[in-house]
């Protein structure tokens, strides 16, 4: 086996509990799971295959069964928008794949604090269109941060909730564009990394029914608990988690 069962558990723990985070916030599991596998020891193109092998099913399939909700006219441009992004963050990982461990946590660190502040001041009013800029640094950063490291999910996140769209119109749009950017994702990283990132994806096959069920805990605890303090709760969490990642190798000397 290419893991250590230690290993496939520290995977098993990580991606099921970023599947419960993400049934019950709506959002943050590659946030949540690509720092910690990474402090976890795994390497950041191994723990991207990870996240976009476990995400990959769940946007198809949610896509798949909200399509009536989107309006096929206003998909193509947001998608090729993305896919514009993707190859510039594969590269960006391929640079950042010669770091030591310390500076590759430390990297995911400042992202994901980019990420968190982003999340937290951007609180554009909806409206029914955005202008063309807007939609360009939205989803090509979307794109650059899918190909870096399979979370590229907040830039999206943000787009959204600055449109008056309704909540399934929103969910769909989210799924389809997720989804849209796994096939190149996936081929770039395969293309760079090989047979490292593909017995990682095959490894997180494995464990996906643990992941399934951890989703499914998620939106049955979404539905019981107070939403926005749940979202507090998990911004704090990701907050710690980029601190972390930052400041740790600092404080050991590593």
């Amino acid at each position: 086996m290419p893991y250590s069962w230690p290993e496939i558990l520290t995977m098993a723990v990580i991606m099921t509990f970023g599947s419960v985070i993400q049934g019950t916030a709506g959002f943050a599991s590659g946030l949540l799971s690509v720092p910690l596998l990474v402090n976890s020891g795994f390497s950041i193109p191994e723990a991207a295959a990870m996240n976009l092998t476990s995400t990959s099913v769940q946007n198809v399939i949610g896509a798949w069964r909200l399509w009536p909700e989107l309006e096929p006219s206003t998909l193509l441009r947001p998608v090729l928008l993305r896919w514009f992004g993707i190859p510039l963050g594969a590269y960006t990982l391929v640079l950042a794949h010669g770091l030591q461990p310390a500076q590759a946590r430390q990297l995911i660190g400042v992202v994901l604090l980019l990420v968190v502040l982003a999340l937290w001041a951007i609180r554009p009013r909806p409206r029914g269109q955005l202008p063309f800029g807007w939609q360009a640094l939205a989803m090509t950063s979307s794109g650059f941060m899918l190909g870096f490291a399979s979370i590229g999910g907040a830039p999206l996140v943000l787009y959204v909730n600055a449109l008056s769209w309704s909540t399934n119109r929103s969910r769909a749009f989210l799924f389809f564009c997720s989804a849209s950017g796994v096939p190149l994702a996936a081929l770039l990283l395969w293309w760079n990394f090989g047979a490292q990132v593909l017995t990682a994806a095959l490894a997180t096959l494995w464990i996906m029914p643990l992941m399934f069920a951890g989703l499914w805990l998620g939106l049955h605890l979404g539905n019981r608990l107070d939403k926005r303090i749940f979202r507090r709760l998990t911004f704090g969490l990701l907050l710690a988690l980029a601190t972390m990642s930052i400041v740790s190798p600092l404080v050991t000397g590593r």
